[in-house]
């Protein structure tokens, strides 16, 4: 498998310019020095950490571009609610004959059929 030609420091400058936050800004939003993004728009690969803060402080997932799976979906948002729907489930019980007298189980499932 071929690994993805990707020079990460490019791709930032190109967010933040698609997104106008100056060097400064995301400096600020990172809590770090100028020269700290400034050193980091130089790099060819950053480390994980710091890709995940940069993609949280421009609102902008860089993990999916070296996603080996096209169909897979990585995110992180707090924010999002889960949604429920319905469900099936189907449950298999073994019940002695003594238990299904016991719990009338013959009448109810008659019923439920007609």
């Amino acid at each position: 498998m071929e690994k993805p030609n990707i020079y990460i420091g490019e791709i930032i400058k190109n967010v933040m310019a698609e997104k106008q936050v100056t060097k400064a800004e995301l400096a600020r939003r990172l809590q770090v020095k100028p020269q700290s993004v400034d050193y980091m728009l130089t790099r060819k690969s950053i480390d994980t950490d710091t890709l995940y803060n940069v993609s949280k402080a421009l609102d902008y997932d860089f993990a999916l571009l070296y996603s080996i799976s096209k169909e897979q979906i990585n995110y992180d948002k707090e924010d999002e609610a889960y949604k429920l729907s319905t469900a099936k489930i189907l449950i298999e019980l073994e019940l002695k004959p003594e238990e299904i007298i016991k719990l009338n189980l013959k009448k109810k499932i008659a019923e439920l059929l007609k």
